[in-house]
């Protein structure tokens, strides 16, 4: 004899809704966390919740350890009238260099905290940039820093994590950051390369300038430097280059040039500088640039872009061109190109793969 169970009738979602109304409301919402997170796994993917270390690697963030300079947040504000005269004179211009296709209004907006400009954000991404094990990753990159510094820079220059940036330390060692590794790293190789330091009356131009990073850090490893142009085709890193460099107390040798003036840069220099800021313009202001070093005979220039295999713009349609081939038309030739870390298995570890290009005028 076949036992008859009872007919169970189907549960409508009217009737699953209320169910759920009338339940322990905690124990209902660990009841669907439970499902998502085992239907995940068995797709591949893990479901945690983010916590606020895990913040900072997918986000605009910084370090608030170190309170912000007494009438810094008064002077870095959106509505500072410098910056809004900034703002309206760049928009005028008819440059190419003035037409941003990455560094527009909506990008810095969700990539910048203005009074915190050296916090992980548009001009050094530090935790994004590092990924999960950040310190450990910023470990390796100082001892690979610290191998070459045939300047002793790191007993020259220091770290105080002023403007949000975040600081490591290691042992018994000064604090270090991203800004530091990468100003002590760049000195040296082109002193390396070209012998900066021994250059009497050196001039250096740079373009794309940011807040003023290498600026600072240059004239404070370089005290006989004789000049130091910082120009930027973006208003916002202008206004703050001028802040910062006037912050800093740096000497009258180091100058911020508006873009609208950029025909009051010097007629000579020894090298210029670009780091980060050719690969994130269009290819036209690139080659407007170019122009600008190529009619002033600059007998270096060093390019340090985003992209680790060749020299790209970034275009509106967000397509890339390349354009090594426009510096070696203005009579340029590469002398050099390797990565900013040198060993392969740091470089894996530590997941940064920018190169240097070091170009030289042909006689």
């Amino acid at each position: 004899m076949r036992l008859q169970l009872p007919t169970v009738p189907p549960i409508s979602a009217d009737e699953l809704v209320a169910k759920a109304r009338r339940a322990n409301p905690e124990l209902v919402a660990g009841w669907l966390r439970r499902r998502v997170k085992s239907g995940a796994a068995r797709a591949g993917f893990m479901v945690s919740r983010i916590d606020e270390e895990g913040r900072r690697y997918v986000s605009v963030t910084h370090n608030e350890e170190v309170a912000l300079p007494p009438g810094a947040e008064a002077e870095l504000r959106q509505d500072n009238p410098r910056l809004a005269d900034l703002q309206a004179t760049y928009d005028a211009l008819d440059l190419p260099s003035a037409v941003h296709t990455q560094w527009r209004q909506g990008f810095l907006k969700k990539n910048l905290s203005l009074a915190w400009f050296r916090g992980d954000n548009a001009y050094v991404w530090q935790f994004r940039q590092l990924g999960h094990a950040a310190r450990i990753r910023m470990y390796l990159a100082m001892l690979d820093v610290m191998e070459r510094d045939a300047l002793g820079l790191f007993d020259q220059l220091t770290e105080d994590g002023l403007f949000g940036a975040f600081t490591f330390e290691f042992g018994e060692r000064p604090p270090v950051s991203r800004d530091l590794l990468d100003s002590i790293n760049e000195i040296n190789y082109l002193d390396d390369r070209m012998g900066l330091a021994s250059i009497q009356g050196l001039r250096v131009l740079d373009i794309g300038a940011g807040y003023g990073r290498l600026a600072h850090r240059m004239s404070a490893a370089l005290p006989g430097l004789a000049a130091y142009d910082c120009i930027d085709a973006v208003a916002t890193s202008t206004f703050l280059c001028e802040y910062y460099t006037r912050f800093r107390g740096l000497p009258d040798t180091v100058r911020v040039v508006p873009l609208h003036e950029h025909e009051k840069l010097a007629e000579r220099y020894d090298v210029a500088v670009n780091i980060h800021s050719f690969s994130e313009a269009s290819h036209d202001a690139v080659c407007w640039w170019l122009d600008r070093i190529a009619e002033r005979d600059v007998p270096w220039l060093l390019i340090v872009p985003n992209t680790p295999d060749e020299l790209r713009s970034t275009e509106l349609d967000g397509s890339m061109r390349p354009f090594r081939q426009d510096v070696l038309d203005r009579g340029y030739e590469l002398v050099d190109d390797r990565p900013i870390h040198q060993s392969d298995e740091l470089r894996e570890l530590i997941d940064l793969h920018d190169r240097f290009y070091l170009f030289r005028k042909r006689a």
